[in-house]
């Protein structure tokens, strides 16, 4: 008889008991199971997966599996793109929670598209609850041609902004607006969401050239938000006067300034030391993180970096205006000083021909909370070689130190890989994050 008999019987277990055994494990799968599996998906996978039987359709229609969307606006497909964003707005918009919008290579032939979109889908889900909102690069005195899209475009924010009460995160980066339309909808979110609002990033929100703290309606503005935690913007929105209101609102609630400056942007006005530390008396755990751009005269960095304001983080670029004027080593001078609380210190010095070694080796040795050093100059071999020196002899405490030095040669580069292999133990045996490369041959410590 053989045992052709026990492949039959396996065949026939197969196709009967085992089939409908998974068949109706599927279908009964707990929807918590479900939902784990929905969120795994995209939205063309998660429609397949609703067609499988009724169970997986319902549990599809739940609203948690549409709180956090992206939205992509512009760019080539900018049509199809917006009759998706709609074609979701009117089956779940409202269920939205955290939006994220991004506005790709904004051009006057697609402007129109996006503005009408934008109408359309904030009209279609103005019922939803938005705790987070993200537009960054709407770029809209830069790239959008036409006036009136414009105009029609800041109507449809403001309409929306005001009657949403419930926002916790706000960032609209480099939307670039005029004064008039940016105040507009900064007034709209701070009545509506000005108590609620605990992030807010308005950086590159105006278009640049604009002295905001001059503007009595910003700063009016500006105090509707009470309840910050976090907030970045450029140092033209600074003023003595905003940080009386500051003081006023957010005593015990800020913690953190993330500032801007533009080469651009107006930015000789001095925001006093006692302004700084009245706001750090009712702020303790206030901290402000610098960014720098194309700007290196001393005169003009330490005007904004005085003593008293509680630097965190600075980074420093220099662009590349090879006809600019730096005096580098004396704001390094001035931070060791005045600002020895500093934890991250970064310089992107691609113009600069300063010699800064002195500087450095000072600025590490004075702020003992310096925690990370990162430097693209032109560093002699013989500072980096101090540096790792005061660090393997435990006289500073560098968690990461990454170097690129320009315009070594060939002998210099050979110092350099010494260099390496003269720390590189003690180095690796702290676990510290230390690497070094030149221009010319790159090498990692």
């Amino acid at each position: 008889m053989g045992l052709s008999w026990l492949q039959t019987l396996a065949t026939w277990i197969e196709h009967t008991f085992w089939s409908r055994m998974d068949e109706q494990m599927w279908s009964c799968l707990p929807d918590t199971a479900l939902v784990e599996i929905y969120l795994y998906l995209h939205d063309r996978d998660r429609v397949n997966m609703a067609k499988a039987c009724k169970n997986w359709n319902k549990v599809f229609s739940y609203p948690c599996l549409w709180r956090t969307r992206y939205i992509e606006l512009g760019g080539y497909r900018a049509k199809l793109a917006g009759e998706r964003a709609l074609k979701f707005a009117d089956m779940h918009g409202a269920h939205v929670r955290y939006l994220f919008l991004s506005c790709n290579h904004p051009s006057s032939h697609t402007c129109k598209v996006i503005q009408m979109t934008v109408d359309n889908f904030l009209e279609k889900i103005h019922h939803a609850t938005i705790v987070h909102f993200e537009l960054e690069r709407l770029n809209l005195n830069r790239f959008w041609k036409f006036e009136n899209l414009k105009e029609k475009v800041v109507n449809s924010f403001v309409r929306f902004f005001s009657g949403q009460r419930n926002m916790v995160n706000f960032d609209m980066l480099a939307a670039h607006f005029t004064l008039t339309s940016g105040c507009r909808i900064l007034e709209a979110v701070g009545s509506a969401s000005g108590s609620t609002i605990k992030d807010l990033d308005i950086e590159d929100f105006f278009h640049s050239r604009l002295a905001m703290f001059q503007v009595k309606r910003f700063r009016n503005a500006f105090s509707k938000f009470t309840n910050l935690s976090n907030v970045s913007l450029n140092y033209n929105c600074l003023s003595d006067d905003i940080f009386e209101s500051m003081v006023k609102h957010l005593a015990g609630k800020l913690k953190n300034i993330n500032c801007k400056i533009y080469r651009t942007d107006p930015h000789f006005h001095r925001i006093s030391s006692f302004s700084w530390r009245k706001l750090k008396s009712v702020c303790p755990e206030l901290s402000i993180d610098f960014w720098f751009e194309g700007i290196g005269m001393s005169s003009d960095t330490t005007r904004i970096l005085v003593p008293g304001a509680p630097v965190r983080k600075l980074h420093m670029w220099t662009g590349y205006d090879d006809n600019a004027d730096w005096q580098l080593g004396e704001t390094i001078d001035h931070i060791a000083a005045h600002h020895k609380q500093i934890v991250v210190v970064s310089m992107e010095l691609d113009n600069n021909n300063e010699a800064i070694d002195v500087n450095l080796v000072k600025l590490v040795t004075e702020c003992k909370c310096l925690r990370e050093l990162y430097i693209n100059a032109i560093v002699t071999v013989a500072a980096i070689d101090e540096i790792c020196t005061l660090q393997t002899q435990g006289k500073i405490n560098l968690h990461t130190f990454h170097v690129t030095t320009c315009g070594l040669t060939q002998i210099e580069c050979a110092e350099l890989m010494y260099i390496k292999d003269k720390h590189l133990p003690i180095m690796e045996e702290r676990g510290l994050n230390f690497r070094i490369a030149s221009d010319y041959l790159t090498e990692f410590l």
